[in-house]
């Protein structure tokens, strides 16, 4: 029984090990991909507009991705800024109601999240505004 486990256990390393040198071997980023950005990063040049980074060059008209830019995917007014509920983590159900923070609209992904929401608004609020779920 012993032995079975430790059979198992060394095929399942060895079978990780391969997977994780194939992948590493297969990958090719995106033409123009900068890598990660830098920890502790600073925050401050999004609060313009939290979708578009600063670094990012306008789009232009011969530009084939210009209608896939970040900028192209801002919200209409009224219209929430985020795809996904950063509380549950679903996506925003257009049905419920949403909430304003700073000055734009925040989406929620089920009943329970509008009374956290408002709550703790400044807790949630950067996560809803950056379009991420927040770690627990």
């Amino acid at each position: 029984m012993t032995r079975s486990i430790f059979i198992f256990l060394g095929t399942f390393a060895a079978g990780a090990l391969i997977a994780l040198i194939v992948r590493a071997a297969a990958y090719n980023p995106h033409p123009g991909h900068a890598g990660h950005p830098a920890s502790g990063g600073d925050y401050a040049a999004m609060v313009s507009n939290p979708l578009v980074p600063a670094s990012a060059p306008p789009a232009t008209a011969a530009d084939p991705h210009a209608n896939h830019s970040p900028a192209a995917a801002t919200p209409a007014a009224g219209q929430p800024v985020n795809t996904v509920c950063a509380i549950c983590g679903m996506d925003v159900d257009p049905n419920l109601p949403t909430a304003e923070y700073q000055g734009r609209t925040i989406g929620f992904g089920c009943r329970m999240c509008p009374p956290k929401f408002k709550a703790d608004p400044d807790r949630y609020g950067p996560s809803y505004l950056k379009n991420e779920v927040i770690k627990r």
